[in-house]
């Protein structure tokens, strides 16, 4: 299993989110004076029945509990008004502060070094991004509103509860140790605990990911069962977590309520030797208990929601070590590629996780204007150099120039302009046909954008479409088939007009329907350019000024087409075998 993006330290997530709240500090301060006035009357309605208790075992008297009636209505009037305005502030304050960290966490998402994310596996990524936003968003939304207005309850009801008889109050006190000690096993169990399960979403999601995305793969090896299974597991586990999350905060729960239960026995028992003795009223004894009796509400909701609080901080610090892991790469370069300068690979050596090299010691050139094709099996290193080759893959060892600049040190302004990539991957965004253009180059205009499609031939098929280039596709949107997406990544290519091209099996969906469309649209693309080519079909290589041959990581051929196919190695059997496929179609 690939490993995870690191997560930020504690310390480190609070110091973010407090940068994310200052701008919000007015609704907090609101927040603030809104709980203790809501808190205050909420202790009306104890107050007002212990008196009630006192005056009525003296004297009937109607305006007494009419009044009382009153009193309770002005207090429910205030703490709802109170409540809501709080979570309203509240929600101002935090749903800005998330929507802030979101924005950040997806930013730095989509500027992380290839070799991260390649290393790690992207399911890690969009759990963070997807799955622990959502944790904090209704964490922020739902939960951190009711945790603090049980946390003004708390303090302002015992402070009330001891404001009645300073006796009453010590005794109310015995809860403290009791709950502590609930605490001291829980806090340090739970923050590993959540943090182990938001990890196994994590791989449960990539797991998933990797599944759907390879599905072709695993249908023509028959690995669908294995793939299943390893599926099952990675499922099995999170399930397993969450269920040992629940009985975890079950038998937290238990433990208060049994604290509740000794505490009000301890204050009944005692308010009754107190009255006893005259030193307190039945009132005042009725009111303490109805003060401590309404603190279990607070209470539980403080214990029940802390493990919504405490799973969403392990959600945060793994939405923050995003951003840091983004912000401790390799400081931007500075210098422009020379135009007439070409692209090489010196001594490329790269691994993944340590494990067994996928490509080792391999030097290549590219001329301005030449186009290189690569061929090899599955797993010969082809796309890996590819990435390394379109700068989007930092090699662990070996020496990437591009324009006679080292990668790292090529301004990345510049870099696009000098070289661009489409892989078989294509992805569309929801949006117009000509917005998904434009992501090439965001300031072309409808016209440049309309002769990019018209240089790659997708011109005809856009003009059929419901409202042509304005015709909106991606999620939601017209489904276009896998030839038109290719051609639409074409299509951006020659908007961007990158001095070199890096096609990683970039036709490899068109099928033998639309080979010859996709391969007419390639070469309109590479005429006068550079050109990496990862080629599926060795008619490809047949078109390229040079062929390398890749076998394990490592090129073991180079030449023209016409001196490999002439060979006797590895090449001319590949040729030979495609010569005798294709003909045979």
């Amino acid at each position: 299993m690939s490993g995870i993006l690191p997560e930020a330290p504690a310390r480190r997530a609070a110091r973010r989110v407090a940068a994310d709240l200052r701008p919000g500090w007015p609704y907090l301060v609101a927040v603030v004076v809104l709980g203790l006035v809501t808190a205050v009357a909420g202790l009306a309605g104890p107050w007002v029945v212990g008196r009630l208790v006192d005056t009525l075992s003296v004297k009937d008297s109607f305006a007494v509990v009419a009044g009382a009636a009153g009193v309770v209505v002005a207090a429910g009037v205030v703490s709802g008004l109170g409540t809501w305005l709080g979570q309203v502030f509240l929600s101002r304050a935090l749903e800005s502060a998330i929507a802030r960290l979101r924005e950040a966490v997806l930013s730095a998402g989509l500027s992380l070094d290839s070799r991260a994310v390649e290393s790690t596996g992207r399911g890690d990524l969009v759990s963070r991004i997807a799955d622990d936003s959502r944790e904090v968003s209704a964490a922020a939304t739902t939960v951190l509103p009711l945790v603090v207005q049980s946390l003004f309850t708390v303090v302002v009801s015992a402070g009330g509860m001891t404001a009645v008889d300073w006796r009453l109050g010590v005794i109310g006190l015995v809860a403290i140790p009791l709950y502590w000690s609930t605490l001291r096993a829980y806090l340090p169990r739970s923050g590993p605990l959540y943090r182990r399960e938001r990890e196994a979403f994590g791989v449960r999601t990539q797991r998933l990911l990797g599944g759907i995305g390879g599905v072709r793969t695993l249908r023509a090896y028959g690995a669908e069962a294995t793939e299943l299974r390893r599926i099952d597991g990675a499922s099995a586990r999170a399930r397993g977590l969450s269920i040992s999350v629940f009985r975890f905060v079950t038998w937290a729960f238990s433990r208060n309520n049994r604290a509740e239960a000794v505490v009000l026995v301890l204050l009944l028992g005692a308010g009754f030797l107190l009255v006893d003795a005259g030193a307190v009223t039945v009132g005042a004894v009725s009111t303490a208990a109805l003060i401590f009796h309404r603190l279990f509400g607070p209470i539980g909701t403080l214990v029940g929601m802390f493990d919504q609080v405490q799973s969403a901080g392990a959600s945060l610090v793994r939405m923050v070590g995003v951003i840091d892991a983004a912000g401790h790469a390799a400081p931007s370069g500075r210098f422009t590629p020379a135009p007439a300068e070409g692209l090489s690979l010196s001594g490329v050596h790269h691994s993944y996780d340590g494990d067994r090299a996928v490509v080792a010691d391999v030097d290549l050139a590219v001329r301005p204007g030449e186009h290189v094709a690569v061929v090899g099996a599955t797993g010969a290193g082809k796309s890996t150099v590819a990435l390394i080759a379109a700068g989007l893959l930092t090699p662990v060892r070996g020496t990437v120039r591009l324009g006679g600049v080292p990668a790292p040190q090529v301004d990345p302004v510049c870099l696009r302009s000098f070289v661009a990539m489409v892989s078989q991957e294509v992805h569309c965004f929801r949006g117009s046909v000509l917005d998904n253009v434009r992501l090439a180059r965001p300031e072309a205009t409808d016209a440049e954008a309309h002769a990019a499609l018209a240089a790659v031939g997708a011109d005809r098929w856009v003009a059929g479409l419901v409202d042509g280039g304005d015709t909106v596709i991606g999620d939601g949107g017209h489904r276009l088939t896998p030839v038109q997406e290719q051609m639409l990544a074409l299509a951006r290519l020659q908007l961007a007009d990158p001095r070199f091209v890096i096609l990683d099996e970039a036709t490899a969906e068109s099928g033998s329907g639309g080979a010859e469309r996709l391969d007419a649209a390639a070469a309109a693309v590479l005429a006068g350019r550079g050109a990496l080519i990862v080629a599926h079909r060795l008619s490809q290589a047949a078109a390229a000024d040079r062929v390398v041959v890749m076998d394990h990581g490592r090129i073991i051929e180079a030449g023209t087409h016409e001196q490999l196919s002439a060979g006797s190695g590895v090449y001319s059997k590949l040729w030979a075998a495609w010569q005798g496929g294709t003909e045979g179609r």
